[in-house]
């Protein structure tokens, strides 16, 4: 593995285990084993390496979204609860993200515009699914202002269901990330046809 992937894991087992807040640019290059002129070689500093993991996060995102396009039909309740499951799997690999997300987005202008365009592309995809399952007839016609309402309700708990556990107490783990997917039924339940 590359110096510069020994980083940015390392980086995100340490931020997911103590917060960023905790985490130095000095305590990841000892976890790995480097100098910090060699961790500085690749990245100017932690705010560096946090906008290279968002980039991974993406990639990542974006790659297993694929899989399920290809798997299931867009649209289709399947190809839905798949997604579901795959975010929150996405959201507790890349928890310390989604425990800090205001915080590190209100810091960083570059990170800021990077999620608000990655957040816009989320919406556009729920958007298209949506479209879809009207069009196979598993979702009930809706106007304009209806489908805007629905995909952000269908986005808000995918985006923010394991800060809901998290915050609540539970522990994360199969069945209480999987009962997001009951959650996300009775939001969908009014408009399934």
């Amino acid at each position: 593995m590359k110096t510069r992937d020994k980083i940015i894991d390392t980086a995100i087992q340490l931020f997911n285990e103590q917060g960023t807040k905790a985490v130095s640019t000095n305590h990841i290059a000892t976890a790995i084993g480097i100098s910090p002129g060699n961790l500085y070689y690749h990245f100017r500093n932690k705010e560096d390496i946090i906008r290279a993991i968002f980039v991974q996060m993406d990639e990542y995102g974006l790659e297993k979204y694929q899989i399920i396009l290809n798997k299931y039909q867009p649209g289709s309740i399947e190809a839905m609860e798949q997604t579901f499951i795959m975010i929150q799997e996405y959201n507790w690999r890349y928890r310390f993200f989604k425990r800090e997300l205001t915080a590190l987005i209100m810091n960083d202008p570059l990170l800021k515009e990077c999620f608000h365009s990655t957040n816009r592309q989320m919406l556009d995809m729920i958007r298209y699914t949506i479209d879809c399952g009207i069009a196979n007839g598993s979702i009930k016609a809706m106007n304009d202002t209806e489908k805007g309402n629905f995909a952000d309700a269908i986005w808000l708990v995918a985006l923010f269901w394991l800060n809901y556990l998290e915050v609540g107490c539970e522990d994360v783990n199969e069945s209480t990330l999987r009962r997001g997917n009951d959650v996300l039924r009775t939001v969908l339940q009014p408009y399934l046809t």
